[in-house]
């Protein structure tokens, strides 16, 4: 199943409905995020019936939101939890509040299986 393409509007909407969010800043032109795409469809898919959902942005289409944001690189995720957007580990030991770029698989899954766990 494709992650759905969402616009800012949707964002609110769909982060109250699931306990634990991916949002995808990527751009059409963006190479890293056709490389990290199928491997957030496999996150969505294999926790998707835990409560956990994968959506994507586009920052073009979506100026306002990337500006506000301040996404300056891509492909960025955030994610929220319980209603809000959630500051984490990296992975390395930084406190971040998006992951920029294609990191291991370990680290989504970590992020998501925390957050799961306390949610």
């Amino acid at each position: 199943m494709m992650v759905e393409e969402i616009s800012s509007g949707d964002l609110d909407e769909i982060v109250l409905k699931n306990r634990v969010v991916f949002l995808d800043c990527h751009a059409i032109w963006c190479g890293p995020c056709r490389t990290l795409s199928p491997l957030l469809e496999e996150l969505d898919s294999k926790y998707g019936d835990k409560g956990f959902k994968v959506v994507k942005l586009d920052v073009d289409q979506n100026r306002e939101f990337s500006s506000e944001n301040r996404v300056t690189g891509v492909p960025s995720v955030f994610v929220f939890s319980e209603g809000k957007r959630v500051v984490f580990d990296d992975g390395r030991g930084n406190k971040v509040d998006r992951l920029v770029g294609v990191m291991p698989e370990e680290v989504y899954t970590q992020i998501i299986e925390e957050l799961l766990a306390e949610a």
